[in-house]
């Protein structure tokens, strides 16, 4: 009986009244043929919105906050190059995680679809590789365990934004991007969290919040989006030999890519610079403002509401304005400064105000940038790749240059610090990293 429910209805179900030779084709779903309906609008948009935020919590708790405090608590002598190390090899693993399972989601068959067996599957993978990451003490232990939420996470990840691609008219993108751009929202909150567990003697339970929490990520976003159409059926070519299969695996061909790959790298550059700031926030705290680990977690708590509250106005503002301007670069370019501006601040008064000077301009650029990123990003796929649907490849491969910037910010964050001893030199480099990724986006 649930089935014939409105809320399990797929999207063809609720898609608007079928379409006529004056409909602009821009508000047309891939999937469908026909325009949304707004129930349908907003179905994707809460289900792009829970996702992000918990799974962006989530990894805020454990990875970002919990997990270098661990490190100090068992006693390793530079937590800063462990923590350096540990997420440099699990961003690695990921290249290849997100880029082959996107692959491999376009070429799923299954009466469930070709994304959401892989987002069902890699929730319940993810939960339990971030939980694990306050039962181990050692820097091998630590890194297999966040590999194998890596693994889990890449599922969850690369088809829940190939269903942007896949499913979503165009004249709608920016506004959705934006539900999955409240991973900025998502940040603050998991900070504020993470607050109530760092220093105490029940700081562990955080590393159990943060498992359920990413694996709710995937599993409410696919109760609350419309049903993903079953596979099973779909066309697949024949006697393909094993030299295809690895073709397939390929990075796709510059050529009529051009744009694509402007993306990947001004995203490449972005994602950098936001993350060497971000994913040493309470080292900075503790070693470059100087404050105990009690005062800095009081100050991640303070930090948390002013980068919610601008976060959520970029998102508000910069996704829907994005479409009634049908412009994607200018909120970029916007988002771009305010995170430079942002950095200086640090620089310039070292002190909590300081950081608070960067949350609120940096989190408000990082909201604005976000909530059209992931429409950019669609846009700029060819043709061809959505005609052929293999859109999760193209996915996947953005994906690795999103991941390929985490990869970097600890990398160059721990080097940095490590030779200078300085966290004022990592911050420099962040203003370079922003100012020249955002110049690189392509046109619109």
């Amino acid at each position: 009986m649930l089935k014939h429910h409105k809320l399990f209805e797929s999207a063809t179900d609720l898609a608007g009244p079928a379409p006529d030779s004056a409909v602009n084709p821009d508000t047309l779903s891939p999937e469908t043929g026909k325009p949304f309906s707004k129930l349908t609008v907003f179905r994707f948009l809460a289900a792009f919105v829970v996702f992000a935020v918990l799974n962006s919590a989530a990894f805020t708790i454990n990875g970002g906050n919990l997990l270098p405090q661990h490190l100090k608590d068992v006693g390793m002598g530079n937590p800063t190059a462990a923590y350096g190390v540990i997420t440099s090899a699990t961003s690695l693993v990921s290249l290849f995680a997100g880029y082959i399972w996107g692959t491999m989601s376009d070429k799923t068959r299954s009466r469930f679809g070709k994304r959401t067996p892989w987002i069902f599957w890699g929730s319940l993978v993810a939960g339990v590789g971030l939980y694990l990451l306050g039962s181990f003490q050692t820097t091998l232990n630590l890194t297999l365990a966040y590999c194998f939420n890596t693994l889990g996470q890449n599922a969850i990840q690369t088809p829940m934004y190939a269903f942007l691609a896949d499913r979503v008219p165009k004249n709608v993108r920016g506004t959705l991007s934006a539900g999955l751009g409240a991973t900025s929202i998502g940040l603050p909150i998991g900070q504020f969290i993470s607050s109530y567990f760092l220093g105490r003697s029940y700081q562990n339970v955080g590393f159990i919040v943060g498992g359920v929490l990413i694996a709710l990520s995937g599993l409410l976003a696919l109760v609350i989006i419309p049903r993903e159409p079953s596979s099973k059926n779909a066309r697949e070519e024949q006697d393909k030999t094993i030299k295809d299969v690895l073709v397939t695996l390929l990075p796709p061909k510059l050529a009529g890519a051009h744009d694509f790959y402007k993306s990947c790298v001004g995203r490449f550059l972005i994602m950098t610079s936001y993350t060497m700031v971000m994913q040493y926030l309470l080292y900075i705290l503790e070693n470059y403002i100087g404050q105990s680990t009690i005062e800095a977690a009081k100050s991640m708590n303070r930090l948390s509401m002013f980068t919610l509250i601008v976060s959520l106005v970029g998102l508000v503002i910069s996704g829907p304005m994005s479409d009634y301007i049908k412009r994607r670069k200018v909120p970029v370019v916007t988002g771009g400064i305010l995170m430079i501006i942002g950095t200086f601040i640090p620089l310039f008064i070292r002190s909590t105000a300081g950081v608070i000077g960067y949350a609120i301009f940096a989190g408000l650029g990082y909201g604005i940038y976000l909530a059209v990123d992931g429409a950019l990003n669609m846009d700029v796929i060819p043709e061809q790749a959505k005609i052929d649907k293999n859109t999760g490849k193209y996915i996947g491969f953005s994906n690795l240059t999103n991941t390929l910037g985490l990869t970097a910010a600890p990398m160059a964050t721990s080097l940095i610090v490590t030779m200078t001893g300085s966290y004022g030199i990592s911050l420099y480099w962040v203003n370079c990293r922003n100012d020249c990724g955002y110049y690189l986006y392509p046109n619109d």
